[in-house]
């Protein structure tokens, strides 16, 4: 054995070395032949080396796997999200949809309000002017009138001639009545007068029945039953007693000055002020709306006033019925101003702006200043006061406190005196002279006490 393996031999030389278990059998002799040495068994088995070549898809393969198992769940939580998203958009317009059905129903309920209101204060007044006027034609029809030929055509004749008295005939009353208390039927006066002309500039200023405010002609015609009516009644007295002149022509022309300057810079400002004590305004606010929307109610009321008080302050309308012939022109006024604003924007293509809020001015000054506003001429802005824009033509509401003050209807004169503009904003003031000469003429042809 020791010759078949002499590494074995020479390695193991003196001691006794029991041949492997390899050598042993038709194996081991099998593989002496073959001149290899068998392999001898050991306790530990050396360690496997692996290299990272072989590795590399191992991990790529597990990479794989964990980058698809977090694709699923983030699939699985992005549809988790948008169905929560898709819920709560159904749930947002859902509530959209009640709440614009509530509006909807909100302001249903208040045209009907608002119809129910107007429908019952028009059939009262109408009712008590007319009263006897709907009995006496209703009576000609319930009763028999005798052996007439053409009672048919008695009836109507009849009934269309108490129709055309009826105007002659509430005047005719009106006069009999103011007498006996004329305070308090002029202020009743001036009052319905205000109250039709907000109802009127409203309409223009795009309001439907939905969107009317009632409550604002409401305070406009308190306004004009607590302060225009008694106002005006004892001016047109100072007037009368103190600048008639003897019934001189000119005497109406300086009426006229007196009335469209002093007086109408203070009725102005009162009439704010009822307003907006009424709406429980701060007075700083109110007190600068004053002071800025004096010149604009000045210029609006040049173009119309001064020629109808050609006839309201001349002997051809008599004392008591004055202030019904104002008050009468100034819804007139109003309803001129709305046609004539409402044809110019229907030149323009205008798309129905609507006026949300109330300017707190009388209602002729309302309809011009929407007017502007409309046009693009007013800026509205938070409320805090009105300023004159730099071209004098425009208007903004609300200055900011870092902006110049505002200027006084007396600054505003004088700087349209010095920039040469006095004219453009004045001159009816100056045409209605000649008008006053000819209107006096005319009193005088007719055989008038002047």
């Amino acid at each position: 054995l020791s010759s078949l393996v002499p590494s074995a031999a020479l390695t193991n030389t003196g001691r006794g070395v029991r041949p492997p278990l390899a050598a042993r059998g038709r194996v081991g002799r099998a593989l002496m032949q073959a001149g290899e040495a068998p392999r001898a068994p050991s306790a530990q088995r050396a360690p496997l080396e692996v290299s990272s070549a072989s590795l590399a898809p191992v991990e790529a393969a597990r990479e794989n796997a964990r980058l698809k198992a977090e694709n699923v769940q983030l699939r699985e939580d992005n549809a988790r999200l948008q169905l929560l998203a898709d819920q709560a958009a159904d749930e947002a317009l859902r509530i959209e949809n009640v709440a614009r059905l509530a509006r909807r129903s909100f302001l249903d309920n208040i045209a009907t309000f608002n119809l129910i209101i107007i429908a019952t204060f028009g059939i009262g007044v109408a009712y008590s002017l007319l009263e006897v006027d709907i009995r006496a034609i209703g009576a000609l029809y319930y009763f028999d009138l005798g052996s007439d030929l053409y009672p048919s055509f008695a009836r109507s004749a009849i009934a269309l001639d108490l129709i055309a008295r009826l105007p002659a005939e509430l005047l005719h009353n009106y006069e009999l009545l103011v007498p006996t208390n004329p305070v308090y039927y002029k202020a009743c006066t001036s009052g319905i007068a205000y109250l039709f002309g907000d109802f009127i500039s409203q309409l223009y200023q795009g309001r439907d029945l939905k969107t009317l405010d009632l409550a604002r002609s409401a305070r406009s015609g308190a306004a004009g039953f607590i302060g225009h009516g008694p106002l005006c009644h004892y001016w047109m007295l100072t007037m009368e007693t103190y600048l008639d002149f003897n019934g001189a022509w000119w005497g109406t022309g300086i009426k006229v000055l007196a009335d469209q300057t002093l007086w109408s810079l203070y009725l102005n400002a009162m009439y704010s002020f009822l307003i907006g004590t009424l709406a429980f305004r701060n007075p700083a606010d109110v007190w600068k709306d004053v002071k800025a929307t004096s010149w604009p109610a000045l210029r609006s009321s040049w173009r119309f006033w001064p020629f109808v008080h050609c006839i309201s302050f001349s002997h051809a309308v008599p004392l008591d019925l004055k202030l019904l012939w104002v008050d009468v022109m100034e819804i007139v006024w109003v309803t001129i101003l709305s046609k004539v604003a409402n044809q110019d924007e229907g030149e323009a293509n205008d798309q129905g702006a609507v006026v949300a809020e109330g300017f707190g001015v009388d209602p002729t000054l309302e309809i011009v200043l929407a007017q502007q506003m409309k046009k693009g001429e007013l800026v509205y802005a938070d409320g805090r006061g009105w300023r004159p824009a730099e071209d004098g033509e425009s208007w903004v509401l609300g200055a900011s406190s870092g902006e110049a003050p505002q200027q006084s209807v007396f600054e505003k004169l004088q700087e349209q005196v010095a920039t040469g503009k006095v004219v453009d904003n004045c001159w009816p003031l100056l045409a209605m002279w000649p008008v006053l000469y000819a209107f006096h003429q005319g009193e005088l042809a007719i055989g008038l006490n002047v």
